[in-house]
């Protein structure tokens, strides 16, 4: 029976937007590394964006994020599978085993949250779709692979039975109310339970511009809504990571430090002055973190790495 409630790990998906710059850093000149290691002074994960279209991202850069996060020994980093696994289905073993490298330096740190498969919506449920979920995940096995699907055909109890068979996980994503997605947070496979929160503009996702489409805020009722409903699925898992995938404005950055607030039971969290000041209503969660890092720092921990 469990007994102790599980450890939530809460971020955004990537901490390099140009939004964030404003809403959080104020850093000048800093690079990606630099942003990291700022950003995980506030929050216990992130999403890698750039494995999904990058295919020469390899160990050395894997290491090199790994020591940007050495302060916050909780961290955990999720990452997408490349786009030409998920959206072009095409299983290149090559491919596979230079990201299974890429996911050994997180797992050996102790640093790896999952792996991330996100199919697109076209990617409906087939049987040539459920026979590709099988071969995908010999590739990957020994590894944490987590499925989101967009499209509700793979919304069947059926699937549940498959992915345990697979030992894949799910993801349960919040997603716009529009016809043929998802429903959100319904189904939990496996030991880990992600989330994956988009936002609900609507109109914005019916476009073809990324920033409109993520471009939402989630007000306070439907945080706890959504916290809720996570907590019925991690009844018998030790982990929940949440991403915020509204990284418009840094609005996913303002949600994430409200579902901290939030499971930590109204305690004062440490926030960004840069992010109080775009988005005061913060300082209810909180103390702004007063001592924020300057150049001087920063250039000392590059020099280090």
């Amino acid at each position: 029976m469990k007994t102790k409630s599980p450890n939530w790990f809460v971020g955004t998906s990537g901490w390099e937007h140009e939004g964030f710059d404003a809403a959080l850093y104020q850093m000048g000149e800093a690079d990606a590394i630099e942003k990291l290691c700022y950003y995980s002074r506030f929050f216990d994960a992130t999403e890698i964006r750039s494995t999904f279209w990058d295919e020469d991202i390899n160990e050395a850069e894997a290491r090199q994020w790994v020591a940007a996060v050495e302060q916050n020994g909780r961290f955990q980093f999720t990452f997408k599978l490349h786009s030409s696994l998920t959206h072009r289905k095409d299983l290149n073993t090559t491919r596979a085993r230079k990201i299974r490298k890429v996911a050994q330096e997180f797992f050996q740190s102790n640093k790896l949250g999952g792996i991330l498969a996100q199919f697109p919506y076209a990617f409906t449920n087939t049987s040539s779709h459920r026979q590709y979920l099988t071969k995908l995940a010999e590739l990957f096995r020994g590894f944490p692979v987590h499925v989101e699907f967009r499209h509700d055909s793979w919304d069947q109890s059926t699937i549940v039975r498959l992915l345990e068979d697979c030992q894949l996980r799910s993801v349960s994503s919040d997603l716009p109310r529009i016809s043929h997605f998802i429903p959100s947070l319904t189904r939990q496979v496996g030991d880990i339970v992600y989330v994956r929160l988009h936002g609900r503009n609507e109109k914005g996702w019916l476009t073809n511009e990324m920033d409109s489409r993520y471009s939402y805020l989630y007000n306070v009722r439907e945080l706890r809504e959504i916290i809720r409903r996570i907590q019925l699925l991690a009844r018998d898992v030790e982990k929940v990571i949440v991403i915020c995938n509204n990284t418009p404005e840094g609005k996913g950055v303002a949600n994430a430090l409200q579902i901290i607030s939030h499971v930590q039971e109204g305690k004062q969290i440490p926030l960004p002055p840069a992010t109080t000041a775009v988005f005061p209503f913060l300082l209810e969660c909180g103390s702004v973190l007063k001592d924020e890092w300057g150049f001087g720092v920063a250039e000392e921990f590059r020099k280090a790495i």
